[in-house]
């Protein structure tokens, strides 16, 4: 089965947001099923909007991991984590990227083009993609901290009536 993934950038990522789409298609058999910025024009001042966006497919299950490329990745990822069971992280080596998935579950990254190069880049999208969370295999620590999350998600944030998942704070199968 192929998995699912939404990208964006802004008009700065826009060339390297082209070539990951292919490396992701490609090499990693995804299918991309949102890419809202077709030109460079079209991803000026847009993260917030792209965050929101890509973050309710992912409450609404339309895929469950998000990509993001602009200079540093750190605003969309601020802006994502705004929502309810959204784990986002800008990520710039392949340990973090490995580690953000395994450890935290999280469904989006931003990658930045002003930080690293597209073969790096491409190098943490591996890092980050290649390894699912694994509830059976996930440290004790990690359950726990995703509990907690949720919690703290719950408390703070509103959850929206069209989420459709437990969002990866919970095993499925439980």
């Amino acid at each position: 089965m192929r998995t699912k993934i939404a990208i964006a950038c802004d008009d700065v990522g826009f060339e390297t947001k082209k070539e990951l789409v292919k490396y992701l298609v490609e090499r990693k058999n995804a299918e991309i099923v949102f890419d809202p910025v077709k030109t460079k024009e079209e991803g000026q001042h847009t993260y917030t909007k792209l965050a929101d966006q890509m973050s309710e497919l992912i409450q609404k299950d339309f895929c469950r991991l998000g990509i993001y490329i602009c200079g540093t990745g750190i605003g969309f990822t601020c802006q994502a984590n705004k929502h309810w069971g959204i784990r986002a992280v800008p990520v710039t080596d392949t340990y973090s990227a490995r580690r953000a998935r395994l450890s935290q579950n999280a469904q989006i990254i931003g990658l930045g083009c002003r930080v690293n190069g597209l073969e790096s880049m491409e190098m943490v999208l591996d890092a980050w993609y290649d390894e699912a969370f694994d509830f059976q295999k996930a440290r004790k620590n990690s359950l726990k901290n995703l509990l907690v999350a949720e919690e703290n998600d719950n408390q703070l944030l509103v959850k929206p009536d069209y989420v459709s998942w437990n969002m990866g704070f919970k095993n499925e199968e439980e």
